[in-house]
């Protein structure tokens, strides 16, 4: 009877969620906790539930009571580390990536792994932009592109990523997973600027962007983003038809990320007096988020 009756609550605390009624379902999968407290499930929605609500401190509690009810669910395991990762509670992550099978180093400062190429969809529940980035930890991954104004997000922020892959991108012949932000981790100390410039060859470009490169400035060209339905989003991108359409008057909005102003005129100056066909005009530099 009990557990018939806890079930009953796991399923009904599952559609308010669903409905968006999380006060409900927290309540249900509270009471779900007193009638079968050594039941995983409960602990585990409650973790899930607050991991979303970005509660850290609630969701570690709630996730590190289901691990222990149930040590072979990777589900709980995963979901402990990114609150751990979320708190900076390095000692509690690494248990965490072990119980989920991950061979993390001994220690007891930051946990980090090799880098390795991924992709973040910001603001999943409002624009969903994708951006690329650097995987440095299961729960973290560095921007490396310069984000949409909209998105809020700069080049470098370090951001909490959830577990689950939602879609891939290509380059060239491999496919990388695209995760879902959590929350920021780290602000960067990048800002944002945008301008318009013009080149006549593909050349100009290749050189702008080894300009940046040399100066750690992030680079972006804007006008070649791609806007995609949410559908697609989620899924492995094929040919399509949403295209962005070209300017034109031939000059391209460009986003960078630079840490002042004056170091991003200085390469952008020296860029453009480099060949003749290039143009850039300081009062075109605008800057968007600092």
């Amino acid at each position: 009877m009990l557990n018939f009756l806890a079930r009953s609550l796991i399923e009904f605390g599952n559609g308010a969620s669903n409905r968006g009624m999380q006060t409900s379902a927290r309540f249900l999968y509270r009471f779900a906790t007193v009638v079968r407290p050594r039941w995983s499930s409960p602990w585990y929605n409650l973790g899930f539930e607050a991991k979303y609500r970005c509660d850290w401190e609630a969701s570690a509690r709630f996730n590190e009571r289901a691990a222990s009810l149930s040590p072979d669910d990777e589900a709980s395991w995963w979901n402990l580390g990114i609150a751990a990762t979320a708190l900076g509670d390095w000692a509690l992550a690494r248990r965490a990536w072990r119980g989920c099978g991950i061979e993390i180093g001994e220690g007891s400062g930051e946990v980090s792994l090799p880098p390795a190429t991924a992709c973040v969809r910001l603001n999943p529940n409002v624009s969903g932009e994708v951006v690329w980035g650097t995987r440095i930890d299961p729960a973290r991954i560095e921007i490396r592109n310069v984000p949409l104004p909209d998105s809020n997000r700069r080049y470098r922020d370090i951001l909490l990523n959830d577990g689950a892959a939602e879609g891939t991108r290509r380059s060239g012949d491999h496919e990388y997973p695209v995760f879902n932000e959590l929350a920021v981790w780290q602000p960067s100390s990048y800002s944002t600027f945008q301008s318009w410039l013009s080149m006549e060859d593909a050349e100009a470009k290749a050189h702008l962007i080894e300009a940046c490169e040399v100066n750690d400035i992030g680079f972006e060209d804007w006008s070649s983003v791609r806007m995609i339905c949410a559908a697609c989003s989620r899924g492995s991108l094929e040919p399509h038809d949403c295209c962005a359409t070209e300017p034109k008057d031939g000059a391209k909005s460009y986003g960078f990320g630079a840490t002042t102003r004056e170091s991003l005129v200085e390469a952008l100056n020296s860029w453009s007096n480099g060949a003749v066909g290039r143009s850039f005009s300081v009062p075109n530099l605008v800057q968007l988020a600092a």
